[in-house]
């Protein structure tokens, strides 16, 4: 008799059977992948599945269900574990000797090609014997009566469901249980059969639930396979209604010859007429590795029904089984079919995405062109969209391959330039197109500037601004008196000058008391309009009649010029130069840039939130019956109901606008510290100049509420804590001026100080905001206070310059604090996009 095993097959045992099994798997250092709670979840609903359909559970379920919820990697270890918990082995290793001691006598005599069974199914054999010795003995027995008979289309069907040794250690003895058996495991794939499924499942019996598979494909091609009559109408319905599954039905048939030759070609023809776009074209050679004889009809029709992309993905699926290549007759059709509706159906990023040195793709990138400028004619700004769609294009340049695809593209690119040109409605707008273009390398025709400078009333002077934007033209500008600043400085920054040719024409503007022009060329280079030498470099005397105004003039006129220009550079200026500019200007060009940088924190902040200096709308835990001119997004839904249902009133068909509920608001006391990063990783103009910018307009959103700024690097300079009410904004605009980037990136300090002072304030709502290009030093503890603020509901942002910080890094914050990370590139979009987060 087999010896008692540990556990008994009863679905009271899978709970403890699978926290067992999950426990010893995670103890184990050679499992791959480490068991999860699911798996103690997984095991036991798997073996009550089996219960309730079979009405009783083996121990090869039991290892079975350990198994299969394994991943493949360890499976083999799974099995081993399952079977010495069922088995009750001790943990040191059975001896060889032992194992083979226990494999039944009748296999001691066997030759040698028993042995490779027998050593497949040593754990297996070592299982059975504990369960049933003599049922594995009549298994094996049956298993070498099974592989000697010369018909072997049983044996080969039942292998590929069952091993060998499931055979013997299910003590298989007939060919009905092991057509059961087989079957049993063929069915958990029923609705995803392959064709060699579909045959096996005729040499198993197992044909008749094929036959009944929700899987259209299995059913028709199972109905086949058995004989029955009218297939040939039930393929026709089936690829009425669904020509894709149709396909599959019929690959299936092919590949396992279901059916006479001639029927399957007939059921062919009979698809062949229902398909109805390229998309059954499609699926038809994805099933069938052939192109029907009718695809041209589809590819011709194509145009009409789908987006030249979608066409594409078609024939490439079709060039991938059959080595068909359709995209040059599909640029055809839509390049014929074009006005007649096919237009619709592609852009220039799917004409970027098929490019093909074809006539067709050439014809159609062209009458694409044409349409966009006839496009823009219809809109307010023609110039302003063309510009746009340039810049569209030009994103796309990499689609492109080399040669002439690329070659028509620009071509394209330089259509759409001249008709911007020529589009343009002022000579503002003219100036900025060319500019524009020109930065972009797109140089447009002369003959078009010129006719739309001309059209505009331009004289020849203006004309050659923009034709041949030089320094000879600047000089003779600034000798003719011109006061244009915008003139001046679209000229001076559009002609690539060098630093001697803006130090001539800057002497020439001071000799000639021209300040705008001196502005202008203050904007590009401050010390070449100061007049300052570069250093190094050997200051030429200056004669009388350049001398004639005083340096102190000049400095004057400079500043005053500088005053003509945008105010965001100006500070950037002021942190460029004010180290190499003498005392007297360096004063009088900070007490620009405060005012300049007050300016501009007044005006983001006014631009995004009006005149609300009062902190945000915040909801309160009370509510009250609607009013008429209340906001119906605080209606409380669920007050609502429960007071509804509080009432007895079980109707809601008809309500007043008193029964709903809404929840009160008030005005919200808030608190903000901005911690300014000024480390060395932050030395540039513009990373200071943005940050401080940026800095102001906060400040001045928040004047009525709390707020502090801290700068730091490597230690912490404070400018205002939470609770002081005496330091003026001025005072900090002018702390913000001074700030020099210096020392390392050490952010922890500023946090920890931010942390502390919030604790100074009552308001409801507390927001930091982290000012910094996030090359941390000491990342790790920063990651901690993040984690603080998240926990003591601190809103953080994560400002960031766009062009320079460790992405990483700044997720990392954002991620630890529940925050974001906001990247700006320009001060123009911190209005909208900062304080916007800041829900005022």
């Amino acid at each position: 008799m087999a010896a008692a095993p540990r556990i008994s097959p009863s679905p009271s045992n899978a709970v403890p059977f699978a926290h067992e099994f999950v426990n010893r798997m995670r103890r184990r250092e050679d499992v791959r992948f480490k068991p999860s709670v699911r798996q103690t979840q997984a095991i036991p609903q798997l073996l009550s599945a089996r219960y309730f359909k079979n009405g009783s559970l083996t121990l090869d379920d039991f290892v079975d269900a350990a198994v299969r919820t394994t991943y493949p990697s360890d499976q083999a270890l799974a099995r081993i574990i399952a079977e010495d918990i069922i088995l009750g082995k001790e943990k040191q290793k059975v001896k060889a000797a032992e194992v083979e001691a226990k494999v039944p006598t009748a296999t001691t005599s066997q030759d040698s090609r028993v042995q490779a069974v027998i050593d497949q199914i040593l754990r297996e054999q070592e299982l059975a014997s504990r369960i049933d010795k003599d049922k594995v003995e009549a298994g094996y027995e049956y298993l070498q009566k099974l592989r000697s008979r010369k018909d072997k289309r049983l044996y080969k069907a039942a292998r590929d469901y069952l091993s060998e040794g499931d055979i013997v250690l299910r003590g298989l003895t007939s060919n009905t249980e092991l057509k059961q058996e087989a079957s049993s495991e063929l069915l958990e794939d029923l609705g995803n059969l392959s064709s060699k499924d579909i045959r096996n499942a005729k040499t198993l019996g197992f044909l008749d639930k094929v036959c009944e598979s929700s899987n259209a494909a299995e059913s028709v091609a199972g109905q086949a396979l058995r004989g029955d009559a009218g297939i040939k109408r039930k393929f026709a319905q089936l690829a009425a209604g669904e020509p894709a599954t149709a396909a599959r039905a019929l690959r299936h048939m092919e590949d396992i010859r279901a059916g006479s030759k001639d029927k399957r070609e007939a059921m062919d023809r009979i698809l062949h007429d229902r398909l109805r776009n390229l998309r059954d074209v499609a699926d038809y050679t994805g099933h069938l590795d052939r192109y029907p004889d009718n695809g041209a009809q589809h590819v011709e029709n194509a145009p009409k029904e789908y987006p030249l992309a979608d066409s594409a993905e078609f024939a490439e699926k079709i060039k991938q089984h059959t080595k068909k290549d359709l995209m040059d007759d599909l640029l055809e059709q839509y390049n014929k079919q074009y006005d007649q509706g096919a237009s619709s159906h592609l852009d220039f990023r799917q004409l970027a995405e098929t490019a093909r040195n074809t006539q067709s793709w050439k014809s159609l990138l062209g009458k694409k062109t044409h349409d966009t400028i006839e496009d823009a004619d219809s809109r307010s700004s023609p110039s302003d969209y063309l510009r746009h769609m340039i810049r569209s294009l030009s994103t796309l340049d990499s689609m492109l391959p080399s040669g002439t695809p690329r070659q028509e593209w620009e071509r394209a690119k330089q259509k759409l330039a001249d008709a911007a040109i020529t589009r343009s409605l002022s000579k503002a707008v003219l100036r900025k197109t060319v500019r524009e273009l020109s930065n972009q390398g797109i140089v447009p025709s002369e003959e078009g500037i010129r006719d739309a400078a001309e059209k505009l009333g331009m004289t020849e002077e203006e004309i050659l601004e923009l034709l041949n934007p030089s320094y000879r033209i600047a000089k003779a500008l600034i000798e003719q008196g011109v006061g244009d600043f915008e003139r001046l400085h679209n000229l001076i920054s559009a002609a690539g000058l060098t630093e001697a040719q803006l130090r001539e024409l800057a002497d020439l503007a001071t000799s000639k008391g021209n300040q705008a022009a001196l502005g202008a060329i203050a904007h590009e280079d401050f010390g070449a309009a100061l007049g300052m030498a570069p250093p190094g470099r050997y200051q030429r005397p200056v004669t009388r009649e350049e001398a004639a105004p005083s340096e102190k003039h000049r400095s004057e006129m400079v500043l005053g010029g500088l005053l003509g220009g945008p105010a965001t550079n100006i500070v950037r200026i002021w942190y460029a130069y004010r180290d190499s500019i003498p005392d007297d200007i360096r004063q009088k060009l900070k007490e620009i840039a405060k005012r300049l940088l007050i300016d501009l924190g007044k005006r983001y902040a006014r631009a995004t939130m009006g005149s609300s200096m009062l902190g945000g709308i915040q909801q309160s835990t009370t509510v009250r019956p609607f009013r008429i001119g209340d906001d119906i997004d605080l209606i409380d839904l669920e007050e609502t109901i429960d007071s509804l249902l509080s009432q007895g009133r079980g109707d809601f068909q008809i309500l007043d606008a008193e029964d709903f509920l809404i929840c009160e608001t008030y005005q919200g006391h808030r608190a903000f510290v901005w911690a300014l990063d000024k480390s060395g990783s932050m030395d540039s103009p513009d990373k200071l100049g943005m940050l401080s910018i940026s800095v102001m307009a906060g400040l001045y959103g928040v004047q009525k509420d709390d707020f502090g700024v801290i700068l730091f690097d490597s230690v912490s300079h404070v400018v205002k804590r939470i609770d002081e009410r005496s330091v003026s904004v001025e005072k900090v605009a002018s702390d913000l001026l001074d700030v020099r980037a210096s020392g390392g990136t050490g952010g922890r300090a500023s946090l920890k100080w931010a942390l502390e002072n919030f604790e100074r304030t009552r308001a409801k709502e507390k927001i930091c905001i982290f000012s910094t290009d996030a090359f941390l030093s000491d990342q790790a503890e920063c990651e901690k206070l993040a984690e603080k603020m998240k926990h003591q509901e601190i809103k953080f942002i994560i400002l960031v310059p766009k062009d320079s910080y460790d992405m990483r890094a700044a997720r990392k914050l954002a991620e630890k604090s529940h925050g974001v990370v906001l990247d700006i590139g320009a001060v123009e979009e911190l209005p909208e996009r900062l304080l916007g987060l800041t829900d005022y």
